[in-house]
């Protein structure tokens, strides 16, 4: 009920507001749409393990919209209760419901076309968006900005179960210094999807937030999110 009362508040570029999640947990959003009445494309990216307010999401974030795309961007609800705060690595069903209340808040939006949604996120937000990707059909790609598929303890395959079944398109995009994804992990991976996956590999490490890393991370992920609806995959 919550997130349907949210509907009716003008949502601005420097506007947050937070709503519940259906199991009572409170989560922040902000959801920044282009000029004009829409509606708009949109993608929803969820965080790393930390804050939303990280370099490279806001790079990304102001890159989409100056294509005419929305993004809606979130705090995790164990963030908001606790900064400090770690999630559970073997049960992610709490992150999975806060991004799907972010998701269902954009899909009811009128600026938002909900035919023309992409999900995704950084590191941790890779993972819980794999898991909403692949349970919800009508999303068209996924945007995965620093994935996670060499980091001890975890293979990509357990992160990203399914790989080779998935018809969609999907960009991901890690540093070539970072340890948590290393290149040849990756390339190999995405070698056996079953759809259409880009990989690029970018100076820098887990952060990506050089200036010059985070800009060109930015319009590879533009392009991408242009080129599925340009095509409508």
């Amino acid at each position: 009920m919550a997130a349907a009362c949210l509907l009716s508040l003008p949502l601005q570029a420097t506007d947050a507001v937070t709503i519940t999640t259906p199991r009572g947990a409170p989560i922040t959003v902000t959801a920044n749409f282009p000029e004009g009445a829409g509606p708009f494309p949109a993608v929803v990216l969820g965080p790393g393990t930390g804050t939303m307010k990280q370099k490279i999401n806001e790079v990304v974030e102001s890159e989409l919209l100056k294509h005419n795309i929305a993004v809606f961007r979130f705090e995790w609800a164990f963030y908001v209760k606790d900064k400090n705060g770690k999630p559970s690595d073997t049960d992610r069903s709490a992150e999975i419901e806060d991004f799907t209340t972010v998701l269902g808040l954009a899909k009811a939006d009128k600026r938002v076309n909900r035919n023309a949604i992409i999900v995704g996120g950084k590191s941790r937000g890779t993972v819980i968006a794999w898991q909403v990707f692949r349970t919800d059909p009508t999303l068209k790609g996924i945007l995965q900005l620093t994935p996670v598929c060499s980091k001890e303890g975890f293979t990509a395959d357990q992160l990203y179960p399914e790989i080779n079944s998935e018809p969609r398109p999907s960009l991901w995009i890690a540093g070539d210094a970072d340890s948590a994804c290393q290149p040849k992990t990756l390339y190999s991976f995405l070698a056996r999807a079953g759809g259409a996956a880009r990989a690029a590999i970018v100076i820098g490490d887990h952060g990506l937030a050089t200036e010059s890393t985070s800009q060109l991370t930015a319009e590879l992920s533009t392009d991408f999110v242009l080129d599925v609806h340009k095509n409508k995959h």
